[in-house]
């Protein structure tokens, strides 16, 4: 069977972002090992403030520019060109600022001891929007080959050079070390980036050998005006996770003081939600993440050319994806979540908070696709409203449960799993309308299936023979068992899908 080609630049993208991601788990896995829940804590708070900073200065820029060069190829790089020196000026700005005011915007996060951290950050906040604008670029010409390969040299240099910085640090306290970690971001981006630029400058001709009779003249007021309309309202939705991130970082460890721990246990529990639990928990998005970021462009196409009835099919089978991979990942989580906290981090205090946010691969999955669906509509004000509604939702939610003796964990849980479901909810409602074509008898038995395949796992385990294996093995094995089994149901459930789609 051939495979569409949307199928196979999922695959290398997923490929990709998938030993990415792991690459990236290992890495923190390790530095949590290294600097402990406090030192993890401090590089959570401080990554929070990176991530606002980085949004405010890209925005929706590389998602705008991929549209518009998959329009327009041949001028594709002239507004890169353009964007980049915005970029420059603008991160350029910021980064001396935060260098400069490290110490207060420690103190207005709420941690003092994370100023060498935003340091080490502020040289990255001018680097990296560049290469976050190139990829963007080269996502337009759909190479996701050269993507894929940019980000595992991103990913390894950084993982690399964080660990052996936090381990050269280490005997001066985990504030140091933590914040000279956090130099592995910028050399990790500028080497990318380097090789991204080298390689599009001497060793790919092609694209800049587009057929005079194929060259669109284009309105340049009229796209400069397109670009800041679209780029703003993109900006303002996926700046609402960064900014939700700042506001944990602020308000659960001040709550959680409220609540009797000290300051110290309180940046340590916060480590443990955000630097352990949620890397855990978030780890299965990556699939529906790289499904969203290879079908954004064609789905896009499909809209503007008038393809409504295949831009439906299409989006329904990829939420149909979206609900069958969550369940499954969710119910793994819930069940082994003693298990995972022990086997990655041989520390039982995440289980806990994984057993909570269980359900997030499934609402983060759907939140993600339903908010590219959206924005191929034009409808971005949507999404927008939805996740300021969850956020709103959130803070509310853990400004007073946090602060409950007690409902420490379940507090937060509560705030994040509210802030997604509102989301998700939100998207969904308006989407579900357009799709006549859902089973949702389908999406039931998929429910069914998956929960009966991690019983008849649970069963098998319980048996006399099992018992002879230590827990640690017996977990691995039901993990094992119950991955490749639920893989098997999903290759079979959608493989008629991929000769639809091509």
């Amino acid at each position: 069977m051939k495979l569409p080609l949307l199928f196979k630049q999922m695959t290398v993208r997923s490929g990709a972002i998938v030993i990415v991601k792991a690459m990236g788990l290992v890495g923190r896995v390790s530095l949590t090992r290294l600097i402990g829940a406090e030192g993890i804590g401090i590089y959570q708070i401080a990554y929070s403030y990176y991530g606002l900073i980085l949004m405010i200065i890209t925005g929706g820029l590389p998602t705008t520019l991929a549209i518009f060069t998959a329009k327009h190829p041949a001028h594709g790089w002239t507004w890169f060109k353009l964007f980049s020196l915005l970029l420059m000026i603008v991160g350029g700005a910021l980064s001396l600022l935060s260098f400069w005011f490290s110490d207060q915007i420690a103190i207005t996060l709420g941690n003092s001891d994370i100023y060498y951290s935003i340091r080490c950050l502020a040289p990255a906040i001018f680097a990296v929007p560049l290469l976050s604008l190139l990829r963007g670029y080269l996502q337009g010409l759909e190479q996701y080959g050269l993507i894929a390969v940019s980000e595992l040299v991103e990913q390894m240099i950084r993982v690399i050079s964080m660990l052996l910085l936090a381990l050269f640090l280490l005997s001066n306290g985990p504030a140091l070390a933590a914040g000279g970690s956090m130099l592995g971001t910028l050399l990790g981006g500028i080497i990318s980036f380097a090789m991204l630029i080298i390689y599009l400058m001497f060793y790919n001709k092609r694209f800049n050998t587009i057929p005079h009779h194929e060259v669109v003249r284009v309105d340049y007021n009229a796209t400069l005006k397109w670009f800041l309309q679209s780029s703003l309202i993109i900006s303002f939705t996926r700046l609402l996770v960064p900014f939700s991130d700042v506001l944990d970082a602020i308000i659960i460890p001040n709550r959680l003081q409220a609540a009797g721990y000290s300051p110290s246990q309180a940046t340590a529990m916060f480590g443990i939600l955000t630097g352990m639990a949620m890397i855990v928990v978030y780890m299965p998005t990556i699939i529906t993440a790289a499904l969203s970021h290879t079908m954004t462009v064609k789905i896009v196409s499909e809209w503007r050319e008038g393809k409504h009835a295949h831009f439906y099919r299409r989006t329904r089978i990829i939420l149909e994806f979206g609900w069958v991979w969550g369940c499954a990942s969710s119910l793994l989580l819930f069940v082994y979540h003693k298990d995972l906290s022990m086997l990655i981090f041989g520390t039982p205090e995440a289980g806990e908070p994984i057993k909570y946010l269980s359900v997030i691969p499934l609402l983060v999955g759907l939140r993600e696709l339903t908010t590219s669906i959206l924005w191929a509509q034009e409808r971005r004000k949507i999404p927008f409203i939805g996740l300021a509604v969850g956020i709103s939702c959130a803070v509310v939610l853990h400004y007073f449960l946090i602060a409950i003796p007690g409902f420490n964990f379940g507090g937060a849980a509560v705030g994040i799993l509210a802030l997604e479901l509102l989301a998700v909810i939100w998207n969904i409602r308006t989407i579900l309308v357009e799709i006549k074509e859902l089973n949702y008898f389908r999406l039931l038995l998929d429910l069914f299936v998956i929960g009966g395949i991690m019983i008849l796992v649970l069963l098998i385990f319980e048996t006399s023979i099992a018992q002879l294996f230590s827990e640690q093995i017996r977990a691995c094995l039901g993990m094992f068992l119950f991955g490749g089994s639920s893989a098997i149901y999903i290759f079979f459930r959608f493989q008629r899908h991929y000769n639809m789609i091509s």
